[in-house]
């Protein structure tokens, strides 16, 4: 049975000892000073996930659907002239995805990458409750 203090000493080893396993550069661990080394189990294989689209390609994400759950959540509209401004009361004429400091696309682009939707593209003329202005 071990005890609450070798437990304490074990640990800070175990962690370093995962650490090099799992990180591309094999980090020097030190030796314990345990007779019984500490084994650690091999990571499970990885699914590599897509890329999420970038700035420079904003035609690889999908456009993003206004009655997905997300959207109708954060009030998008793919045109900003057709925010709710009942319910958004935040919104004011002339903010656009284009000019939001989320929006990752181009400012010339018809639609851009947006990280509160990964995976989609916004339009540049769109609205969404998040709207924060991009300071330059």
């Amino acid at each position: 049975m071990t005890t609450r203090r070798r437990f304490i000493e074990i640990m800070p080893l175990a962690g370093a000892a995962l650490l090099a396993a799992c990180g591309e550069k094999k980090a020097a661990v030190p030796e314990p000073s345990a007779p019984a080394p500490v084994t650690v189990p091999a990571p499970a294989p990885s699914v590599a996930a897509p890329a999420p689209a970038t700035a420079a390609d904003p035609a690889a994400a999908a456009p993003l659907d206004e009655k997905s759950e997300k959207a109708v959540g954060l009030g998008y509209v793919s045109d900003a002239k057709n925010a709710d401004t009942t319910k958004y009361k935040t919104y004011v004429a002339g903010q656009v995805c284009s000019n939001c400091a989320l929006f990752q696309g181009k400012a010339n682009d018809a639609s851009g990458p947006c990280p509160l939707f990964a995976g989609n593209s916004v339009a540049a003329k769109g609205w969404c409750s998040a709207y924060s202005k991009k300071l330059t």
